[in-house]
């Protein structure tokens, strides 16, 4: 089972996203916008992130940018 963190500021794809992942067994989190998806980041490590780039507040690419700093080596 990974820890896995949905960023996606779609509900309805995120919410598809969540379910797909959760039946295979994994650990699901997510986060509507760049900003949460650190904060959330920071907190949980999670071993995997999908994200989407169009995200308000903080765009997916700004995101990468700090995500190395809260996701595991």
């Amino acid at each position: 089972m990974a820890r896995i963190l949905v960023v996606e500021d779609n509900p309805d794809i995120a919410l598809a996203l969540a379910t797909l992942l959760t039946r295979n067994g994994h650990e699901v989190t997510r986060a509507g916008d760049g900003v949460e998806a650190l904060r959330v980041a920071y907190d949980l490590h999670p071993q995997l992130v999908v994200l989407d780039i169009g995200l308000p507040r903080l765009a997916g690419w700004g995101v990468t940018e700090f995500l190395h700093f809260a996701v595991p080596q």
